[in-house]
């Protein structure tokens, strides 16, 4: 079966996804954005994402639009697995080094 896939267009919906069975987050993901910092600039993905404990980490991905780059945009991945039966969020930010501000993502998993 083919996995279940999200967007930044299903921020803030609830899904349903069947014990065992996985899903994959897609955002867009700016890693140069980090060379705005005011801090140490570092060259990684910029999105964090957390996820309840029903839901595990199977593969996290970045894939730049542009081959052999690192601050490129490009595509971030998370596949998750519904492992355990319930209501569990998966919350994401994104820091806006270089106008300020930051952009959400969550997703409101039920487990059945």
């Amino acid at each position: 079966m083919i996995a279940q896939i999200f967007t930044n267009a299903n921020s803030f919906d609830t899904v349903s996804i069947n014990l065992g069975n996985t899903f994959v987050i897609k955002l867009r993901d700016q890693p140069g954005e980090h060379m705005y910092s005011k801090e140490d600039p570092v060259v990684e993905t910029v999105w964090k994402m957390e996820a309840g404990e029903g839901l595990r980490l199977l593969r996290e991905q970045f894939t730049p639009d542009v081959t052999d780059t690192k601050t490129g945009p490009g595509i971030h991945e998370w596949e998750y697995e519904a492992v355990k039966p319930g209501i569990w969020e998966i919350e994401g930010s994104y820091t806006i080094f270089r106008f300020g501000g930051e952009e959400r993502f969550k997703l409101t998993v039920k487990v059945i």
